[in-house]
């Protein structure tokens, strides 16, 4: 299974300033002194093994979109956020866009995850057809609403492809796409939804725009069952413990500390952070990356229980193995 990132950012797009990018120049240039680099080769190893992330490349700004490739011919996609656009002129340029069939599962409405698809190129091209998933009732409406006027130059009839929509609920499993695929309800303002995709050789979670609060660490807490032992859980943190709190608390987002926390507990082998905060530059998501990094090693010894209640001996911590901090472009394979 392969999972592709196609927007990473959460609330609203964005875009670095003429003057950020001067200044990813300038340090990269810095950093180059006194190198030999003479061939394209050598500059190239040197930009992808030596520089700094936050040099080098970019988090992206593209709201949430991610495409996970199953084996089966149709396409599987979570979320419309506006990387919703750049795959789909990724598979118009690449000629994979006629003909075809697409799964777009919606966590919820808010309009980071939907505005792009009213600019998902596929969807004007006769013969293919996208069937549209969410839990909400008001899925059909909503879509076709977002497209009226005054809201935008033209409806939702314009599409060219066939659509349908299907409601689901917490319990159903939903087979498509070569795989199994669940659904739970999270903690967000109106409500969101998380997926579990199990597949032939991989389980992935896509779970964003959820807060994790008090009941989180209550042993029967349901989300740890529902990522269990998961290959990739996606998870919505842009904040950090102490930014969760206060005014940002019931926002309906996590932190980093939660996502490992949860995703030790769910013994899950790679947390990938997700939904990262437009205001935050490449340089601060790098730096929370590696604070969350830091937590991580220290929290490898965690607390066995001997009975309920009842601390005992240290018992050390496996998961997750790896932590990252998900950019648009980004591909894992599993």
């Amino acid at each position: 299974m392969k999972v592709h990132f196609k927007g990473t950012r959460g609330s609203i797009p964005i875009a670095p300033t003429a003057t950020e990018v001067q200044e990813k120049v300038v340090a990269s240039l810095l950093a180059a002194r006194g190198k030999d680099l003479r061939s394209e080769r050598q500059i190239r190893e040197f930009v992808e093994k030596s520089l700094p992330f936050r040099h080098s490349s970019t988090f992206g700004g593209n709201t949430p979109c991610v495409h996970l490739e199953t084996g089966s011919e149709d396409y599987l996609i979570f979320d419309g956020g506006s990387g919703l656009r750049v795959l789909g002129k990724e598979l118009m340029d690449s000629g994979s866009a006629s003909g075809k069939t697409f799964h777009i599962f919606l966590s919820h409405f808010h309009y980071d995850h939907i505005q792009g698809i009213p600019f998902f190129a596929p969807a004007y091209v006769p013969g293919n057809k996208i069937v549209f998933h969410a839990a909400h009732k008001n899925l059909r409406e909503t879509l076709i609403d977002q497209m009226k006027e005054p809201y935008f130059p033209i409806d939702f009839d314009t599409f060219q492809c066939e659509t349908t929509f299907e409601v689901h609920a917490p319990g159903d499993v939903i087979e498509t796409c070569n795989c199994e695929i669940r659904l739970i309800e999270q903690d967000h303002p109106g409500v969101s939804f998380g997926y579990r995709v199990d597949g032939e050789d991989a389980s992935v979670v896509y779970s964003t725009d959820a807060e994790h609060k008090n009941q989180a660490h209550c042993k029967d807490y349901p989300f740890i069952d529902f990522i269990r032992d998961a290959n990739l859980l996606i998870f919505d943190a842009p904040y950090t413990h102490s930014q969760s709190m206060g005014i940002r608390e019931h926002w309906g987002h996590s932190s980093n500390i939660m996502g490992v926390e949860l995703a030790a507990r769910g013994e899950v082998e790679t947390l990938a952070i997700f939904h990262h905060d437009p205001g935050s530059s490449d340089e601060e998501i790098e730096d929370f990356l590696a604070h969350t990094k830091k937590f991580l090693e220290r929290s490898k010894i965690a607390v066995k229980e001997t009975k309920s209640g009842i601390p005992g001996a240290p018992s050390p911590r496996s998961n997750p193995q790896k932590v990252l901090m998900a950019y648009d472009g980004l591909t894992l394979s599993f």
